[in-house]
């Protein structure tokens, strides 16, 4: 009876990125805020496309707590994060990342605050134009903190 016999394939990546050559990391980087740059538009249409469909859900959604209507907000809402860095509206993903808090503590207590959902989604809007001041953008962004943290469990 004989042993057994590992092989260990070379690993070709390894051996690529151990070898010099490359471009410019400032080369790279500029390369890549132009391919965002052209994909920016599609992105922002994006964005308005999922904002459009949270408003139209809100304004669907009764004045009683209806999990099936917020969960399907929380999925519209979620898809957007990461989209505002890339269409330009970087600030609009810390303000879904705060409606998505906002309404898992919503679930999570069984509760339902319509205006809470409102100031999120509409803040949202505002935070996709470009002509908002920073400073109105943080303490907008502060302002929907405050309120998804008030939803939060206490423990």
């Amino acid at each position: 009876m004989s042993g057994a016999q590992f092989v260990t394939p070379p690993n070709r990546l390894a051996e690529i990125m151990r070898k010099p050559g490359g471009i410019v990391v400032a080369d790279a980087i500029s390369r890549a805020e132009r391919n965002l740059e052209a994909i920016r538009p599609a992105c922002r249409a994006d964005m308005m496309g999922l904002l459009d469909t949270c408003e139209a859900a809100l304004k669907a959604m009764g004045e009683a707590y209806d999990e099936a209507a917020v969960t399907t907000l929380y999925a519209t809402a979620v898809r957007g994060i990461g989209a505002g860095a890339v269409c330009g509206a970087p600030t609009v993903d810390l303000a879904l990342t705060s409606l998505c808090d906002l309404i898992t503590h919503l679930l999570a207590r069984g509760q339902h605050d319509r205006k809470a959902l409102e100031v999120h989604i509409q803040a949202w809007r505002l935070l996709m134009t470009t002509e908002l001041p920073e400073a109105a953008r943080e303490t907008m962004l502060e302002g929907l903190r405050r309120v998804s943290a008030h939803h939060a469990p206490q423990g």
